[in-house]
């Protein structure tokens, strides 16, 4: 398995439209064969700080999820909401390879 954990900083007047938009995501998301888990969650010690889990069967789905239409679509507007580039991190299991981040050639 593959999993990203992301954390983002999201200007209050920013964070009805992110959680809608994430919410679209993460159903879509869910939906996907390859897709174990995808969901977001705010701090309870920073209302501007939000992360996201997105856990993956393997490479393939990692691949097909960046394909897709929303997120393709959901990227540059996510990217209007936070301040700065998201802090991402990469776990995999135990014998998986690392992949590329759909962020990774934003930075």
């Amino acid at each position: 398995m593959i999993t990203f954990i992301a954390h983002f900083t999201v200007p209050p007047a920013n964070a009805s439209a992110f959680e809608e938009l994430l919410t679209y995501v993460a159903a879509k998301s869910n939906s996907e064969p390859g897709v174990v888990y995808y969901g977001f969650a705010r701090s309870v010690d920073a209302d501007d700080i939000y992360s996201v889990v997105e856990v993956y069967r393997d490479q393939d789905a990692v691949a097909s999820h960046g394909q897709t239409d929303w997120v393709t679509e959901s990227v540059p507007q996510f990217l209007t909401l936070i301040d700065g580039m998201p802090d991402i991190k990469q776990y995999v299991s135990p014998g998986a390879a690392s992949v590329a981040s759909q962020f990774d050639n934003l930075t």
